[in-house]
């Protein structure tokens, strides 16, 4: 198939190594700027909302995704009227808006923290009153690696808070002071030979750890949830999904915490595609994130989600260290002349941006070195994974 992916960042260059591994093609549409996909395909670079624009990109797609939700809506939904868009338009206009996110997560029966909107200064007053403080202020869309958001400890700073974030439309969320953070990742498809039938699989739980808002750390599988809350938790995301009729990856992320009725996961958001935390996957499971998103926008059958044992997943954010940046051109060019045919049909990707050694990857995307900026991660898996990641990490 031609796989038309909506962005040009390091998850579709992900996607396109794991498609490429299956046989597909790929076109990409990025908006002006830099992009890490130029060597995976044609490239449709502009304004988003330029309707000659998307019908070029369109011609000869056969399925659409997104690596990204924060896309004109209006977008996702022209596209989709040209060839199927897997997830739909719907789930991004879902994930793209707090405050139906979390009415959404309600119904599905997870926890959420107290919420309010604050659609303009005015609202500020009423929402304070109902969640209190310390609370978070987050504007509705376009947040991601801490961006958007602000923390307010004297209600008397809430419009200094509100003036900084741009006086745009707001959530004001109660302040979650959790023990660890964990996602959740499923992936949900239709089978060809039971195109009624949709499947769902989970990846075991991931356990993440930030750094002034951004992704650092993922460990697999998170210590210290019961298997009773796993599986409501489950159940719920299987509930949403169904609900969405969702086609590919979805992750969630939650706040662990331990309460005086007993430990709780409180939903926080929710990313309608591949996500930063199930990176370990290409090494660490027999089918990763990235192929099983492949599968099911092309409704093959999906790959199994088991582990190759423990995982953990360090990013490379800001710079590269020399070190790793040594080891991944040392390695890389083996890996590079892998053929096609050589990579087996549910596991690791043609990924010729990876690096190898003691059974740490290193994965460079190309992009330029900028602060706060993802420019890579390393993977390791097995025994001693933790140890051996940070060893590896800090050279």
């Amino acid at each position: 198939m031609n796989i038309g992916i909506v962005g040009g960042g390091q998850l579709g260059q992900m996607l396109a190594h794991a498609g490429m591994a299956l046989g597909h093609s790929f076109r990409f549409l990025v908006p002006e700027g830099e992009c890490c996909v130029e060597s995976l395909g044609q490239v449709f670079r502009g304004d988003l909302s330029d309707t000659k624009l998307l019908h070029e990109f369109a011609q000869g797609v056969d399925v659409f995704t997104f690596e990204w939700e924060n896309v004109p809506q209006a977008t996702l939904e022209s596209l989709a009227n040209m060839a199927p868009m897997r997830p739909s338009p719907q789930c991004a206009r879902v994930a793209k808006d707090r405050i139906q996110e979390k009415k959404f997560f309600q119904s599905a029966g997870l926890n959420v923290q107290k919420f309010a909107p604050v659609l303009c200064e005015a609202d500020l007053a009423s929402a304070l009153g109902h969640v209190g403080v310390p609370s978070m202020l987050k504007t509705l869309g376009q947040g991601y690696d801490g961006k958007g958001q602000r923390c307010i400890n004297d209600a008397a700073r809430a419009a200094d808070a509100f003036n900084q974030l741009g006086k745009v439309p707001c959530i004001l969320e109660a302040f979650v002071d959790f023990d660890f953070e964990i996602s959740l990742i499923a992936v949900r498809g239709y089978q060809p030979n039971a195109p009624s039938q949709a499947m769902t699989y989970f990846y075991p739980p991931c356990q993440n750890q930030h750094i002034n808002g951004i992704l650092h750390k993922t460990s697999v599988p998170a210590q210290g949830v019961s298997s009773a809350l796993l599986q409501h938790t489950r159940v719920a995301m299987e509930k949403m999904m169904e609900t969405l009729d969702y086609e590919g990856v979805l992750c969630v992320e939650f706040f662990a915490l331990h309460t005086p009725l007993g430990p709780q996961l409180i939903a926080n958001e929710m990313a309608p595609r591949v996500h930063n935390s199930g990176h370990w996957s290409i090494e660490g499971a027999v089918t990763s994130q990235f192929t099983n998103h492949v599968l099911a926008i092309t409704r093959q059958p999906l790959g199994s989600t088991a582990t190759h044992g423990n995982a953990v997943m360090i990013n490379l954010v800001g710079t590269i260290p020399a070190h790793l940046q040594a080891q991944h051109s040392m390695n890389s060019h083996a890996r590079a002349g892998m053929l096609v045919d050589d990579a087996p049909a549910t596991g690791a990707a043609l990924d010729q941006t990876a690096g190898q050694l003691d059974d740490v990857t290193v994965h460079i995307y190309g992009k330029l070195p900028r602060a706060g900026r993802k420019l890579g991660h390393i993977t390791a898996v097995g025994e001693n994974a933790p140890h051996r990641a940070e060893r590896f990490w800090n050279g």
